[in-house]
This record gives structure tokens, sequence and C-alpha cells, in this order.
């Protein structure tokens, strides 16, 4: 992050209105209210964001009816120009997101596999193709793939001003999250699972240095990467000045603090 930004975080407000306002029971409640706390309370902003994801996609038919007949040939080659999703629940979140998806492929006699993950096969038009063990082995560079795996289109990341119309047109305070070259995939995958389950609206990351869609990320965030908006920027810099300007709450995590996160205002823009 380029010096302009990092003086910008150190002088904006990171904890909300004041150190001692977040430290008080009402604060905490309000908290659990916003984001759905440990004690089970939730909002109808939150639910209604968490639905808006799979109602707000389009689901498209792709591909060919679905069939057992004989796979087609898997070369090195097409596997490394193909994205695998891999794993039960990530196929399943693709499927029901509408991710554009070529084929299936489910291990012959696989026991376990969602019966969802066929019948949406069967009403998309997607091929699902019954294969081995050694086939899917190495469609999935021998990972835990379940039994079942989907070839899918590369997804493409999102606009900047795509976040920020969505932001503006909300009936609630936004709550975005920016990362700076985060490189790691599970790291990735794990940060986006946590993201939409805590409500955020969108995910702003560093073109550079950065971790990129993969079958790794899908399966480390549990197919959460399917329905967030996620933006590159070449620099933070200029995105932090633009959400200042928009009355935005910049908060930077420090692992040296004492300040719990529980104890910050989220009532506004952040």
């Amino acid at each position: 992050m380029e010096n302009q930004s990092k003086q910008e975080i150190k002088n904006s407000r990171p904890y909300g209105r004041s150190a001692g306002y977040g430290r008080n029971r009402q604060n905490e409640r309000r908290f659990e209210e916003r984001r759905g706390g440990s004690k089970g309370a939730s909002s109808a902003g939150f639910k209604a964001h968490q639905e808006g994801h799979f109602r707000n996609s389009s689901v498209k038919s792709i591909g060919e009816p679905s069939t057992s007949e004989q796979e087609p040939k898997v070369t090195q080659e097409s596997k490394v120009e193909q994205e695998t999703i891999y794993g039960r629940r990530p196929v399943v979140e693709a499927l029901r997101s509408g991710v554009p998806l070529q084929r299936i492929y489910v291990l012959k006699q696989a026991v376990g596999v969602p019966k969802e993950v066929f019948t949406m096969a069967r009403d998309e038009g997607i091929a699902v193709v019954h294969c081995d063990r050694n086939r899917l082995d190495f469609m999935c560079n021998h990972a835990n793939h379940q039994g079942v795996a989907a070839i899918k289109a590369a997804r493409n990341f999102n606009t900047l001003e795509e976040i920020m119309d969505k932001c503006r047109q909300s009936d609630y305070a936004p709550f975005l999250l920016v990362l700076d070259e985060v490189q790691d995939p599970g790291n990735f995958g794990a940060l986006l699972r946590t993201a939409e389950a805590s409500g955020v609206d969108g995910v702003i990351v560093t073109s550079s240095n950065s971790c990129s869609f993969t079958s790794a990320v899908t399966r480390a965030s549990a197919g959460a990467d399917q329905h967030m908006l996620v933006a590159r920027v070449p620099k933070l810099g200029s995105v932090l000045r633009q959400l200042r300007s928009e009355n935005y709450t910049i908060l930077g995590a420090d692992s040296n603090t004492d300040y719990d996160y529980t104890q910050v205002d989220y009532n506004g823009p952040t």
C-alpha cells in the first residue's frame, strides 16, 4: 500500500466515534443485531442481503442435456485451460448461483452426492458425466473432490463502480472489505466465506500480487466466491480517498491492539 494511503488510514476514524463509545453493552447489542452475532441475533437487512445473492442470480442454460454417455477426453492441456470446481458444496453453490458450467463429472457408484446436483443440472441442460476415480482425481489434482466436480468458465472480476453503485442504492449501511496483496488461495477463499457470512456487500483487492479466482479459492470459500462482488484496483490509495469522500469509516486490522471489533459502531458506511 502506498505511503499516502497508510497515512490516510492512520488519520481516519479507525474505531468509530470514540474509543469509549463502543465499550458499552448497548453498542455490543447493536453489533449482534447488525451482523448476526454469536448469540443468534440477526437483522432483517443482513437476511435480505443473503437472500439477494440468490434472488439476483441469473441462471443460464449451458451445454447439452444431462447424460451418462462416454465422457470427453480430458488432457493435461485442456485441464489447464479449464477451471474445475470440486466438492459437493462448491458444486451445489455454483449451480444455485447460475455459474456457467460446461459439464459435471460424478464418480461412478458415488455415495452421498446431493440429488439437487442431478436435478439442477437436468433443469439447466448441463451434461452430467459418470467417470472413474482416476479420471476425477486427475481433473482435481488429487484433491478431496467428494466424488463430484464441474468444469466452469473462468469468473471475471467486477468493477469498483459496480460495487459502489450497489452500496449507494442500499437501504442499509454498506459494509466493504479491502484486501491488500492476499496471495494464498486458501486465505483468500476463507476471507470471502467469512465476508459473505458477515454481510459484506463487496470486496476490493489489489490487481498486483493478489490471488485470482481458482478452484482452490472456490473450495476454501465453500462457493462464496460465486456470490460476492469482487473488484480489482491498481492502487488502494485512490479507493480509500473515494470512500472517505463518501463518508465511509476506514478501519484497519491490527493484531497488536486491545480494541475489539465488536466495539465499533457499524451503523454508518464502513
